[in-house]
């Protein structure tokens, strides 16, 4: 009986060493379970912030791709308002030149029409500026011939006053010259 008593001391001391092995490996299986919550919880939070962070990824390239194509865009309003500009500068370049030679024409046209409403008041006053003129180209002979001293020269300017004074073609009438 001493050997089952030793047997029984045996099988009991290995239950306990068993025993303690067990709660041992109970005790680092609890470790790592709370190992793996910790690393488990890491990991979600990990991953949350990676989804987080791909969502923000995705708007930045959205609206990276949204202002590309506003950028096309307003490069092509830009492209077509300067054609369009360059067209208007050009119609206006046309226009003026245009307006300019209107005002010339006009000019000319009120210079012209003042001319002729000056000269018929000075008519319609009883000037006769054609007698005025032959008077003094008359006065002009005579001086010549006071400047000159009496001969040849004398006898020629003569001739030319009578040319003048006789002569209506070279004076002019006073319609004429007006």
């Amino acid at each position: 009986m001493d050997e089952i008593q030793v047997m029984v001391d045996g099988l009991k001391n290995k239950m306990d060493l068993l025993a303690s092995d067990r709660d041992t490996t109970q005790a680092k299986l609890s470790s790592v379970e709370v190992q793996l919550r910790v690393a488990k919880d890491k990991a979600d939070t990990r991953a949350q912030r990676n989804e987080d962070l791909q969502a923000q990824l995705r708007s930045a390239v959205a609206e990276r791709d949204a202002l590309g194509k506003e950028f096309e865009i307003t490069r092509f309003r830009l492209e077509i308002t300067s054609t369009d500009v360059d067209k208007m500068v050009a119609q206006d370049k046309d226009d003026v030149e245009v307006a300019e030679a209107r005002l010339k024409t006009t000019a000319k046209y009120v210079r012209r029409l003042f001319r002729r409403e000056t000269l018929e008041e000075i008519h319609s006053r009883g000037f006769n500026l054609s007698a005025e003129i032959d008077e003094a180209e008359r006065l002009k002979v005579k001086a010549k011939k006071l400047a000159e001293p009496q001969g040849e020269k004398g006898s020629e300017g003569s001739e030319e006053s009578e040319g003048l004074d006789s002569s209506g073609d070279e004076s002019g009438s006073g319609e004429d010259r007006a």
